[in-house]
């Protein structure tokens, strides 16, 4: 069931951080049908007291994705407009693999991360401003930064988002970190450090990460080195 349920989990998740109202603008959507991205989903740390479970609570519930997947292939199946749907394809640790649909309007308030608008550049406005749960206040987001990386068969250029969260609590934090390629568009890393209060009051903290490590549209022998939070790969057992 939990494998069946990993794609609605892990969107929930990432969807808090991205459901905002449609921003006004002229898009670029910069990958085609047929293009596919596979990415390593990871949890880099975990520290909790005794008895704290893994996931904390069910607003956490992607991390046992994160944890037992050993990677996930996204597919372009269909463009429509600003509507980019993907064919999910995950390969489990115990080596079975499930595949969902996953569509995303890099324009509407149901966005995802995995691809945004390809004409970006920094200092353009990412998403804007949003409440989560009527009570959370998200700030408008802007592109912090647009840098070349070095993929060793040659440099991309890569827009950076880096920021924090909104906590309940005050001595809580969570900070992202995101990289997308300039040129299509598409996620190339996605890590969260999270320090957080579980809905039951556990206090856990967490490193979680989203890796790009192969893709049709260029080679990527290995992911350069950029200073986001963690490096240290810890797919073990948890709880």
């Amino acid at each position: 069931m939990k494998k069946t349920m990993f794609a609605l989990l892990l969107s929930i998740f990432m969807l808090s951080a991205f459901t905002v109202p449609a921003l006004s603008q002229n898009v670029t959507v910069g990958v085609s049908v047929g293009d596919w991205f596979m990415y390593e989903p990871k949890i880099l740390d975990w520290i909790a007291e005794p008895g704290v479970p893994f996931p904390p609570d069910q607003y956490t519930e992607f991390l046992y994705t994160y944890n037992e997947t050993d990677w996930e292939k996204y597919t372009v199946t269909d463009i429509d407009g600003s509507i980019v749907t993907f064919e999910v394809l995950s390969h489990w640790s115990d080596g079975t693999e499930t595949t969902s649909n996953l569509s995303i309007d890099i324009t509407s308030d149901q966005s995802y991360f995995y691809v945004i608008d390809a004409s970006l550049e920094a200092g353009d406005q990412l998403r804007d401003e949003f409440y989560l749960f009527d009570f959370l206040y998200y700030p408008p987001r802007y592109l912090n930064d647009s840098m070349s990386v070095d993929y060793g068969t040659g440099t991309r250029e890569t827009n950076v988002l880096d920021y924090e969260h909104p906590t309940v609590n005050v001595e809580d934090s969570i900070h992202s970190t995101m990289l997308w390629d300039k040129e299509t568009g598409v996620l190339v890393k996605y890590n969260t450090v999270m320090n957080n209060t579980s809905s039951l009051g556990d206090k856990y903290f967490v490193i979680y990460e989203i890796e790009l490590v192969e893709a049709n549209l260029w080679v990527i022998p290995e992911f350069p080195s950029i200073a986001v939070y963690g490096r240290k790969k810890l797919k073990r057992q948890i709880g």
